[in-house]
């Protein structure tokens, strides 16, 4: 039977369902089904810029077991309500940085970080036994892949920073190697996410990140897997919101 994930981003086991824009359908729906994880694919934010409106991470935000931040629009939030995920429902992101970015926060173990200023008052109403931790950059999650409950991965200094400060393990590495459609590069946390314990999924190869090698070290300390979805480069979806277990 499956079960909810109870740490945002973080599985306990195999990932069984997850939450991606309709966008990236194309590109990642057969190597996710090849590796039986079910995906409910989230239509484009109606008012973002429509090079992100697709990234599922300005839309939902997990706050861990079966409670869920979505701004996805009725369809695609009564389908999550109906798979037993506690909703609350809050207004469709803006279309201009930073009023398109107000769920995007990255939650890593007890820590919740984002630019407080402008996340959405409702989720820090709703937040309990989580240290906030701010940060002047409001792409938080796009910025910062999750590795495990202390530890991350962010090509942004000023989060590498406060993520530190914070206690956390930290690998900072140069920007740029990773696709975004639209823009002139992308970003780790939007090109990653776990499929388990041990796995982390990327969209694409990063072989010719200058960092590679880094990046690999830092995962295998950890006992973590790089999985390549795909062949070519890595590219910016947005991440994916890990929802259920096997």
């Amino acid at each position: 039977m499956s079960k909810c994930v109870n740490v945002p981003h973080l599985p306990e086991g195999k990932v069984g369902l997850i939450a991606i824009g309709e966008k990236y359908r194309e590109r990642l729906g057969r190597a996710l089904d090849a590796r039986g994880i079910e995906v409910i694919w989230l239509p484009d934010a109606r008012d973002v810029d429509v090079r992100l409106a697709g990234h599922a991470d300005l839309s939902l935000l997990h706050l861990g077991g079966n409670r869920l931040v979505s701004a996805c629009g009725d369809a695609a939030s009564d389908a999550l309500s109906s798979l037993g995920f506690e909703l609350l429902r809050v207004l469709a992101p803006g279309r201009a940085y930073p009023d398109d970015c107000v769920l995007n926060a990255c939650i890593v173990g007890n820590r919740f970080i984002h630019r407080l200023d402008i996340t959405e008052p409702a989720v820090l109403r709703a937040l309990d036994g989580f240290e906030l931790v701010n940060v002047a950059q409001g792409y938080t999650k796009c910025c910062t892949c999750v590795v495990d409950e202390n530890s991350v991965i962010t090509s942004d200094h000023g989060i590498a920073l406060s993520a530190h400060r914070a206690g956390l393990d930290v690998l900072e590495i140069l920007p740029g190697y990773i696709e975004l459609e639209g823009f002139d590069y992308g970003f780790i946390g939007g090109a990653t996410f776990k499929l388990s314990n041990s796995e982390l999924a990327f969209t694409g190869r990063i072989d010719r990140h200058p960092d590679f090698g880094r990046i690999i070290g830092f995962l295998s300390e950890r006992k973590i897997e790089a999985v390549y979805l795909t062949d070519g480069p890595a590219f910016d979806i947005g991440s994916a919101v890990l929802l259920k277990e096997c």
